[in-house]
């Protein structure tokens, strides 16, 4: 991931980018544990909401990986499929963690 490019696109020094990222690590982490939650209890509409949240957090940053999982996940919740999701929250949870590595120097 490179934070000065994608600072870059928003117009960002790479710093400014970097505390952005960090920022959207917190929220989206604990976004992504309520997610889990919603998808282990059945709850469709709170899992659609949660991975509508890291959607959006993600896209708005240009960290597109996350946001298509996050996309992914958002829509089948819409339709209340919650089958097939897992893989998803797997790829969800590794991109995180290489978000996370990126950050360091």
């Amino acid at each position: 991931m490179n934070l000065k490019e994608l600072g870059a696109n928003l117009g960002l020094e790479e710093d400014e980018f970097r505390e952005l990222v960090e920022l959207f690590l917190e929220t989206g982490r604990a976004n992504f544990e309520q997610l889990q939650a919603a998808l282990e209890t059945g709850d469709a509409g709170s899992a659609s909401r949660n991975a509508h949240t890291l959607c959006g957090a993600a896209g708005n940053l240009g960290i597109m990986t996350i946001y298509e999982v996050a996309k992914r996940i958002e829509l089948d919740a819409l339709d209340n499929h919650l089958d097939g999701v897992s893989t998803d929250i797997q790829t969800l949870s590794e991109l995180f963690d290489e978000v996370a590595q990126g950050l360091r120097p």
